[in-house]
């Protein structure tokens, strides 16, 4: 029976999975996209290297061979914390029996926060990427990134900023130019991974559907009937965390490799649940709390275009 002789800590284990229910990991982007990592170190560094150039002929009888990996960019994560609480006079309690029962939706409304807060950040590193500087020093999204940290010929940087709005051209556009660019920091190209989604705001969402659709069988808007040779290749994630309503845009897609491992999400404390009575103050306190860092430690986790 709850009564108003119940404590806070009845509600604890109530409240956390209120609040777990609501931050639904699985119904997010962001674990989809990032690497998840559990570190507690304050200060998370990614080294960025290659294996080695390509192999060379070598002479019978004789020694040598050796090379030391290229360096690339490293990239320090540094955690932060981010928290919501709520409180409950003694008085509401002992007024009302129910009252910390009555505080289900605020609970679930922490979960909501937690998840919005992450996805947010999140989208963020997509968004941003067309202004924000990357570990090179140049943006996340450029035409001009070095390949590694002793490089000098300017003839080997890599473009991975994709122009134009989102279409059936434009994507064997962007297929063409992932080919001539995505090479390590050793030079040697990378075959674009198997795995690779479309991520796009929903406001071109009829767009990314008529090319990738697995039933597309022909391009759209061309009077020919040319075949659709892109209907079923790609995943498309909508995400409106990208939109401009929350700081980014109505036109812009990224295309993007999760198994490449360089979206990261580093964890010291994933979020979680607390509670506990303030005497002094004749409150029950209640908090959600979680403590992480994300970003992108190399720009080869994807191509973007702004869509203009």
């Amino acid at each position: 029976m709850i009564n108003r002789a119940n404590t806070a800590a009845l509600f604890t284990p109530i409240y956390d999975e209120f609040m777990l229910s609501e931050y639904k990991e699985n119904d997010q982007v962001c674990p989809i996209l990032y690497q998840s990592i559990d570190d507690k170190t304050k200060d998370y560094k990614a080294d960025d290297m290659s294996g080695f150039g390509i192999w060379e002929e070598a002479t019978e009888g004789e020694g040598g061979g050796y090379e030391d990996p290229t360096l690339g960019y490293p990239k320090t994560f540094t955690q932060g914390k981010q928290w919501k609480k709520f409180q409950v006079t003694f008085e509401a309690v002992d007024q009302d029996e129910y009252a910390l029962l009555k505080k289900e939706g605020t609970a679930r409304s922490l979960g909501r926060g937690s998840r919005a807060r992450i996805e947010t950040d999140a989208a963020t590193v997509l968004t941003g990427g067309f202004a924000t500087a990357g570990p090179d020093g140049e943006y996340l999204y450029d035409t001009d990134h070095p390949r590694n940290r002793e490089q000098t010929d300017s003839d080997l940087e890599s473009d991975n900023l994709l122009t134009g709005a989102f279409s059936h051209d434009n994507l064997e556009l962007a297929e063409t130019q992932i080919a001539n660019n995505y090479v390590d920091p050793a030079g040697i190209p990378i075959p674009q991974p198997a795995k690779a989604y479309i991520v796009h705001p929903p406001a071109i969402r009829g767009k990314i559907k008529r090319v990738l659709s697995d039933r597309a069988g022909e391009q759209p808007d061309t009077a020919l009937r040319n075949i659709n040779r892109f209907a079923g290749a790609y995943d498309s994630i909508e995400w409106v965390y990208i939109d401009s309503a929350r700081g980014g845009s109505d036109t812009q897609w990224h295309i993007i490799f999760p198994e490449m491992d360089y979206l990261k999400i580093v964890w010291s404390a994933r979020p979680h649940f607390t509670s506990w009575i303030d005497e002094d103050a004749e409150l029950y306190k209640f908090k959600g709390r979680m403590l992480y860092a994300l970003g992108a430690s190399n720009w080869r986790f994807g191509f973007g275009s702004t869509g203009l």
